[in-house]
């Protein structure tokens, strides 16, 4: 299976690297990139074949997926249209199953949302599917993605809240981390003893939450004791508003999202 990707920045570039560490052959992933210079600089890191001519990657492939920035998307679409009607998957922004669909006439078109910790195989991909997409191509697609971790089938109408909590949900946990650690530091800890406890922590109780069958809330209240420390420091998490400061995280990222959609 060959897979030409239009675009590897930040998300094209985390999921080529997720790809090769599950063992995908280099010879079978290409991409196609906006500058020479650039060119050059992914193919010694990823070790592929990298170039600059979009139509040619998409001549190439048996699956397309298109990793640029949503304002790029209306300019590549032209130039891999006659590269034959063969399965698109898209990751950009605002990028709806119709609006593909719209550009390429009768081509499987594929929404995804992924997140960056596909890179570690420890990803997130959100799927929907365009009415053309077969049930074999649409198998392929997710097996893909299930290589670089979990993936779920969404509605559109509910695209734009998985992207808040998944896609951009990795920057969120990141502030979250760094904040703990500075907490850490405010109470005499040096920086890197504090983030090397941050973050086992945050790894170790996502694991429980993974593992035990009960709710991350019903955990929280195992280890906050009545009248312990753990208690004291969650009564001042939930009167400096953690909840509501993460609602409106989501809300604002929701909004975003759907206005990149036209919504």
């Amino acid at each position: 299976m060959k897979l030409g990707f239009i675009g590897a920045g930040e998300m094209g570039g985390a999921i080529i690297k997720g790809l090769l560490k599950s063992g995908w052959a280099k010879e079978d992933i290409r991409a196609s990139v906006h500058s020479p210079e650039f060119a050059q600089r992914v193919a010694q890191e990823q070790g592929i074949s990298v170039g600059t001519d979009n139509r040619q990657t998409a001549l190439w492939a048996d699956i397309v997926v298109i990793a640029v920035k949503p304002g790029v998307v209306p300019h590549v679409l032209p130039e891999i249209a006659s590269a034959g009607k063969k399965p698109v998957i898209c990751m950009a922004l605002g990028w709806t199953v119709e609006k593909l669909q719209a550009a390429l006439p009768g081509w499987p078109v594929i929404r995804i949302m992924p997140n960056t910790p596909l890179a570690l195989r420890e990803g997130v991909t959100l799927f929907a599917f365009g009415k053309q997409v077969s049930a074999e191509v649409r198998q392929t697609a997710e097996g893909i993605f299930k290589r670089l971790g979990k993936t779920l089938e969404l509605p559109e109408n509910l695209f734009a809240a998985g992207t808040a909590v998944s896609g951009s949900g990795p920057a969120f946990v990141y502030a979250f981390i760094d904040a703990l650690a500075q907490a850490g530091v405010g109470q005499g800890l040096s920086y890197n003893q504090a983030l090397e406890l941050s973050l086992q922590t945050v790894v170790g109780a996502a694991k429980m939450v993974e593992e035990e069958k009960i709710s991350p809330a019903e955990l929280a209240q195992k280890v906050a004791t009545p009248g312990g420390c753990t208690a004291a420091g969650m009564e001042v998490l939930q009167t400096t508003g953690l909840e509501t400061a993460l609602e409106k995280t989501i809300a604002a990222t929701v909004a975003k999202a759907q206005e990149f959609a036209g919504k």
